[in-house]
């Protein structure tokens, strides 16, 4: 008796020995993988290497060119993803509250507290409360030129860098040498409204229309209405103008040194109110992996992490802890890291109705059709 009591004990542990066993299993395959969708350059193999080698947990990088698609992706449900890379506005702003991501618990990320309490701040604009998006990187909207090919065609440059985009006379003297605007509503028109001292961009018809006659003036001298690929086109020398990101600029100024290219790439900030962006992390409602995306979170929020993307890379990392960690050429750039006078001018945009979103983009397209 005896005996079979003890076969029957030692079968017991067995069983349950097994079942934790599967149960372990079962833990470690649904966070063995990442799925994260994400802009290009922003995290590099290298990271991804290290977080797989200290966790175990495999990165799958899928990367996409227009938020757009996120957005559609998230809508329909059951993308796959477990981060995705957010805009603050206007995505992560009309996103989160449609219940497309999971309320961070940040409990379960201590280095959440680097986080760069200035960028934080503005995030609230979109996200109050800071509940479901950890900034990533940051940076403005500004023009960026080929200075050689600027100064060899104009006398002297204007103080508002916008002139050279937005003064018919000055675009026509820079038409040879290549235009480029972003084609992005939502950037150009109001940097184009408070360019005219219009206090915000208005979808009410006479302040559009304003807006739309200055664009219509310049349109002829525009060779391309691109977000992607201009900042390689500038530093390669087939365009000397392009308004866009930061980011972008400080990517075409790598271009120029790795290429021995014999080009200086200038960047300037628009008068009155410059634009920002926020790219954040979110996790999606339905991810699968959710244990794996705060790791990576977490991960990636090291200071010694962001400050390796930051370098690479050219944006401002929203880790204030990663700035210090910085080379001075980086640390000290005007153009990644603006300094206070500009600061106090930086504003994320606002979230528009759907109507007034209906009424930019048709007007939007008019423009870039030229008529």
């Amino acid at each position: 008796m005896s005996r079979h009591l003890a076969w029957m004990l030692g079968a017991m542990l067995l069983f349950f020995a097994a079942l934790a066993s599967q149960a372990a299993e079962r833990q470690t395959g649904r966070n063995a993988v990442l799925n994260l969708y994400s802009w290009s350059d922003y995290f590099p193999k290298g990271i991804r290497d290290r977080f797989q080698a200290e966790t175990g947990i495999k990165v799958h990088y899928t990367v996409f060119d227009n938020p757009d698609t996120v957005e559609t992706l998230l809508s329909v449900g059951h993308s796959g993803y477990d981060l995705v890379i957010v805009n603050a506005t206007p995505h992560l702003a009309r996103e989160a509250p449609r219940g497309f991501f999971l309320r961070l618990d940040k409990a379960r990320l201590p280095n959440l507290q680097q986080a760069d309490a200035q960028v934080m701040h503005a995030l609230q604009r979109s996200d109050p409360g800071n509940r479901y998006a950890v900034p990533w990187m940051w940076g403005t909207t500004g023009v960026m030129y080929d200075r050689d090919h600027v100064q060899a065609a104009l006398p002297a440059l204007p103080a508002n860098p916008m002139e050279l985009l937005m003064n018919p006379a000055l675009a026509a003297k820079l038409e040879k040498c290549g235009i480029s605007v972003l084609d992005s509503w939502i950037d150009i028109l109001p940097m184009v409204s408070s360019y005219l001292g219009q206090k915000d961009l208005s979808a009410k018809p006479q302040p559009l229309d304003a807006v739309m006659k200055a664009l219509g003036a310049i349109r002829p001298y525009l060779r391309v209405i691109t977000s992607s690929g201009y900042f390689e086109q500038l530093a390669n020398g087939e365009l000397c103008l392009a308004v866009g990101y930061s980011g972008d600029a400080m990517i075409a100024r790598r271009m120029v040194r790795e290429g021995h290219l014999n080009r200086t790439i200038d960047y300037g900030f628009p008068k009155g109110v410059v634009g920002m962006y926020i790219d954040n992390l979110a996790i999606p409602a339905d991810a699968p992996h959710v244990d794996a995306a705060y790791a990576f979170l977490d991960f990636v929020m090291r200071p010694e992490i962001s400050a390796a993307v930051a370098r690479d890379i050219g944006f401002g990392p929203g880790n204030a802890a990663a700035i210090p960690l910085l080379p001075p050429e980086v640390r000290n750039n005007p153009a990644v890291f603006p300094p206070p006078e500009v600061r106090a001018r930086m504003q994320l945009g606002r979230v528009y109705t759907p109507e007034e979103t209906r009424v930019f983009l048709r007007a939007w397209q008019r423009f870039k059709a030229g008529s």
